[in-house]
């Protein structure tokens, strides 16, 4: 699993009331004020804590026998490699950056390990799969470049415009 962000979570809880036992998650994030509302894994006390430790200890709390191995990271460094991929069953993306969600794309296919591709845009969600040879890959269509608004909008102070 990458990500242990709003769709992380809710994978992580998923996988492990599903009767997964073996569950590897990457994730660089840590933990901010602003995730609370949304990332129900986590509480104020956990503010600058790793997103992918502390989402591994409250999920062990309700689900104790089984697995979780996080691993507070990157996952474009080098030890996330076609090797490491290849140890994997299917790989779960829940990841909001486009460049990290190609490059575990890449991954997988060189792996040829199945991706579920999940992400949101505003109130909408979306989930593919990705599977080499029998459906086309993640970035087989182009997507949609974000939409990125000047500060000044956003803060209603059209002096810094």
């Amino acid at each position: 699993m990458v990500g242990a962000g709003g769709i992380g979570c809710e994978l992580l809880k998923t996988l492990a009331l599903s009767g997964f036992r073996d569950i590897h998650i990457i994730d660089l994030d840590t933990i901010e004020v602003s995730n609370l509302n949304r990332q129900f894994l986590f509480r104020q006390s956990h503010v600058g804590q790793s997103k992918a430790k502390v989402a591994r200890d409250a999920v062990l709390k309700f689900r104790p026998n089984i697995n979780i191995t996080p691993y507070h990271a990157n996952v474009k460094d080098a030890q996330f490699n076609v090797d490491f991929f290849k140890q994997f069953n299917v790989v779960l993306n829940g990841l909001d950056n486009l460049d990290a969600r190609r490059h575990v794309n890449r991954l997988c296919l060189a792996a040829e390990v199945p991706l579920v591709e999940s992400g949101t845009t505003g109130f909408l969600g979306q989930v593919t799969v990705h599977v080499k040879g029998k459906t086309e890959c993640y970035e087989c269509q182009p997507k949609p470049v974000p939409k990125s608004y000047p500060v000044c909008t956003i803060t209603s102070t059209p002096s810094k415009c």
